[in-house]
Order: C-alpha cells, then structure tokens, then sequence
C-alpha cells in the first residue's frame, strides 16, 4: 500500500485547521477575538493567531479596529482588495461627514442579497447609533445604505434581491416585501434613501449610493442616529452633505 508523503498529509491538515478557523467566523457575524477562537476549536492561541494572520493577509478575514474581533471576508479575495482601496479613499470624507453631523456614518457594500459593512466613523454627538459594526451583514435595504444600494439597482435585479429576502425581512422591524418596494421607489424619486425603526430600533439613517464610471452601484454611505435627531429638512441637509465629500473624495 502507498503511503502519502508526510509534506502532503501536513499540508491537508494545515489546510483544514485554517477552514476550520474561517468556518468559525462565518458563524459569528458580530465577530469573534483569538481566545473564542482557541475555546471554540480547542487550539493554543498562539496557533489560532498565525492563521488568521494568514486569513487577513489574504482577504479572507478583517480585524474591526474599534471592537479588536476578526470576522470572515464572505467575498473573493480580489474584490476584499477593491475594497480596501474603496475604504482608504473614502475614509476621510466619511471622517468628515461624522465630524460635521456629529452622527455616525457607514460605508457598505453588496454581498449577494445582503449588505456588508466595510467602514464606519464615530461622530461626537454623546448618544450614537453602533449597533452596526465593522463585518456586519444585513439584508439589502433594511439600512439606509443598504436601501440606497437597492434602490439605484437595475429594477428587476432589485425585485430579485427583494424577492429573496422576504422571508427574512420580516426580522427587521416586521418589514414586509411589498413595504421595501415603496421604500425602493420612494428612494428612486428623491435620489436618496431614508429609513427607521428596521435595522436598529429607534434610529433612522440617511442614504446615498455611489456608482461606478459604467453607473452600476458598487457601494454607499449612510449617516445613522437617534430619530429625534433626524427631521426631515436635516435628512435633505446630510443627503447633500454625503454628495458632495462623495464628489470630493471620487
């Protein structure tokens, strides 16, 4: 009987460890650190650390800044790149969108049916609206974003997207498929997206998608914060406001 080499067969069980750690962060959409990585695989941290080393530096995983949790990258490699050159280069005017609403602002993008978030700034308003994290999924359009993004797809795509989230729509403040439609044209007349009470409980986000040079939208910036904080002239004001650090920032 052959043997397998002894090269192969370690090369096999590194390989499936490094799943086994991915695995582990698709089944934690709020993110996991290296310690309930190491309990939930019973490995050493230090072994658990090398491979999601390996897992960031191939676009696999991110590492939140702010929480310090890893989370799975649930796109290609190539795309995790466009997207860290989307973040770099938008970053500073999200900064400057905070800076100046005192809310926090939002960069996602599309994941399949759902929405991803890349990017986020903290604004210095003293109550502000975190529930969205770094890694975060959602179904397309139960954010303000993530509505813009839908909204500025193709029609029959958006009504597929739709289509195949109405089951879990339902889990967003009891949003129903035939509400997101109004919600989509609405976004459509006015150029922008507005949205409340869906994704977290009490806040309402502003919206606005960003095309690419063939006018497909790849990715938008929200503004998110207390209702209270949200009439709809400000609502206007910070559409505008994201348009314009969005034209600066292209």
């Amino acid at each position: 009987m052959n043997k397998k080499p002894k090269n192969s067969s370690q090369g096999a069980s590194t390989l499936r460890r490094g799943l086994h750690i991915f695995a582990a962060l698709r089944r934690a959409p709020d993110g996991l650190d290296i310690n309930g990585i190491a309990r939930a695989l019973e490995m050493q941290r230090t072994s658990v650390y090398r491979y999601v080393s390996v897992l960031i530096e191939e676009g696999y995983a991110i590492r939140d800044s702010q929480t310090g949790l890893y989370r799975a990258v649930l796109v290609s490699p190539e795309l995790a790149d466009e997207q860290t050159l989307s973040i770099a280069q938008l970053a500073p005017a999200m900064r400057r969108i905070s800076d100046q609403t005192g809310d926090s602002s939002f960069l996602i993008c599309r994941v399949g049916s759902d929405s991803l978030c890349l990017h986020r700034e903290i604004g210095n308003y003293p109550l502000q609206v975190l529930s969205v994290t770094i890694g975060h999924r959602q179904p397309l359009g139960v954010g303000a974003a993530g509505l813009a993004l839908l909204a500025a797809l193709p029609a029959d795509e958006a009504e597929a997207v739709i289509r195949q989230n109405q089951e879990t729509l339902r889990s967003y403040g009891n949003m129903t498929a035939a509400h997101m439609r109004l919600l989509v044209e609405a976004s459509r007349d006015r150029g922008w997206a507005t949205i409340g009470n869906t994704a977290v409980s009490g806040a309402l986000g502003v919206g606005v998608a960003l095309r690419d040079r063939s006018g497909y939208p790849r990715l938008a910036i929200s503004v998110s914060c207390i209702l209270d904080r949200m009439p709809a002239a400000r609502q206007r004001s910070i559409a505008d406001l994201i348009r314009r650090e969005i034209g600066e920032a292209a």
